[in-house]
């Protein structure tokens, strides 16, 4: 998915006109050979990299955001589903970077957006946080939905925090967006009862139990189907505003997955059997290295993690987009 945002050679229309006005260029709406030119003199002269494509960096050294260009004043346009709820300064990095990755995580916690930002304001950890937190269901069953599916932001997705521990490839910390899902995570069964890791027993209705266990565990806290709606219309908005690619990474490695399982049996030609799409889901050390790019889970680049869980409607979910 190229977003609408990233310009380059070949396109026309207002947004180009806008870049041509803003380098001093005769606004005629095509993006040719003089226009890339121009823009890599402008990204060269602004010490960005001098590829000729207009992304998020060169938006923002031309002062310019596509999205005020296209908007107007109906609020309905605007992105008013996410509230914001700001870390302190200094409890993340207040610096710009060019983003190529979407994490995705779960919180391994309760069900309140706001202590999950709280916490992470008060704790000594450093620059620890993620840039959004979607709230949802208390794993208790009590029936307290009201922070269900609820997005709250933590600070402007153009900076970044440390989020993913220790991988191979320090650049993801800074070059990506960071999703936190509020749930328990993975759940211990005594008997015929749950608990979370923390001890809390867990409503019968939050237990979500997988076909084929991941990271060794069969049972975690359910994602809720309003949480899975929040994280879809902000992962579609986050690649859209940033160019990243979403049918590349955990997407991209399940439909592989799908098409590889629908391949036709040829005569005597013996195949694996296919395997499940929550495989896709497993740690990758290409991926922890830095070598996959797009949308990821925490899960693909650390061996000890295992959020998010390949939940069934979270999967039919990313696999629709």
């Amino acid at each position: 998915m190229q977003s609408k945002y990233v310009l380059k050679k070949g396109h026309q229309g207002d947004l180009v006109e806008a870049v041509q006005e803003a380098l001093g260029l005769r606004g005629d709406g095509v993006f040719g050979p003089k226009t890339e030119q121009a823009v890599k003199s402008f990204q060269i002269d602004n010490k960005l990299v001098g590829d000729g494509v207009v992304g998020p960096m060169t938006w923002r050294k031309l002062d310019l955001n596509p999205h005020e260009l296209e908007a107007d004043t109906d609020i309905t346009t605007g992105a008013t589903w996410i509230e914001q709820h700001p870390l302190p300064e200094g409890e993340y990095v207040k610096q710009e970077t060019a983003k190529r990755w979407i994490f995705i995580h779960h919180t391994a916690g309760r069900h309140n957006p706001y202590k999950v930002i709280d916490q992470w304001g008060r704790d000594q950890r450093g620059r620890i946080g993620t840039h959004y937190v979607i709230g949802g269901q208390p794993a208790s069953g009590s029936g307290d939905d009201k922070y269900d599916g609820r997005i709250l932001q933590a600070f402007k997705d153009e900076y970044w925090g440390y989020h993913l521990g220790k991988t191979k490839s320090a650049a993801m910390h800074r070059q990506s967006i960071s999703i936190e899902v509020c749930s328990a995570g993975r759940l211990d069964k005594v008997g015929d009862k749950f608990y979370t890791w923390y001890k809390s027993e867990v409503d019968p209705s939050q237990v979500c139990t997988l076909n084929v266990p991941y990271k060794g565990r069969q049972y975690y806290h359910k994602y809720s189907d309003k949480q899975i709606e929040s994280l879809k219309a902000l992962l579609i908005l986050l690649s859209e505003k940033h160019g990243i690619d979403l049918q590349v990474g955990v997407i991209g490695e399940m439909k592989r997955l799908a098409q590889l399982a629908n391949l036709p049996k040829s005569h005597g030609v013996v195949r694996p059997g296919p395997k499940p799409l929550a495989t896709a889901w497993d740690f990758s050390d290409e991926a922890c290295s830095g070598k996959i790019v797009g949308l990821l889970t925490h899960g693909q680049v650390r061996r000890d993690k295992d959020d998010m869980h390949p939940q069934q409607n979270l999967i039919d979910m990313l696999m629709s987009i």
